[in-house]
């Protein structure tokens, strides 16, 4: 399964999301589930992710600019990024079989798109210190900040486990 797609995206709210569309839409018609708040005092300052929903997980960034980001799906749980500057896990829900990365501010299109297997996932996010992206970048900081590739490794997992910083860095 090893596959593995690399984007650039714009993080406009220094942020872009790991989603599944249609699994999201149909959590968020169901009027009974009580939905968290995504980016909590603990999600910005600790996790640097906001969970979303079942189907959803923003990622934020430390700049609202475009970053690097490649996701790569496994069978199992992968090894740690040595390089990683700041590391956490969430658990996601695919029940359709497809996953887009993407920007906040963008529509998920088929550029976005990843087709897996539907179920249950375990998402780790790392913070790899880097230099600007190769794209179209504006001539002038839209913010201060450092620049992080984000490597995504997806696989499939048997239990929700939550949210869990394996390697906390120092605030972005």
């Amino acid at each position: 399964m090893d596959q593995v797609r690399r984007a650039v995206v714009f993080a406009d709210h220094a942020q872009f999301y790991i989603q599944d569309v249609d699994g999201q839409v149909a959590a968020e018609e169901d009027d009974d589930h009580d939905w968290p708040e995504a980016w909590s005092e603990e999600a910005v300052e600790v996790w640097r992710i906001g969970p979303d929903g079942p189907c959803s997980i923003a990622i934020g960034t430390a700049r609202s600019d475009h970053v690097e980001t490649a996701l790569q799906v496994h069978l199992a749980d992968p090894p740690l990024s040595a390089d990683a500057e700041h590391i956490v896990e969430a658990d996601l829900a695919v029940p359709s079989g497809v996953v887009h990365v993407f920007g906040c501010m963008e529509v998920p299109g088929p550029q976005h798109r990843v087709d897996i297997p539907a179920g249950r996932y375990r998402l780790r996010i790392s913070y790899l210190p880097s230099g600007p992206p190769p794209a179209p970048t504006l001539p002038y900081a839209i913010e201060p900040g450092p620049h992080f590739r984000h490597h995504l490794d997806l696989w499939p997992c048997a239990q929700g486990k939550g949210v869990a910083v394996i390697r906390r860095g120092r605030p972005a």
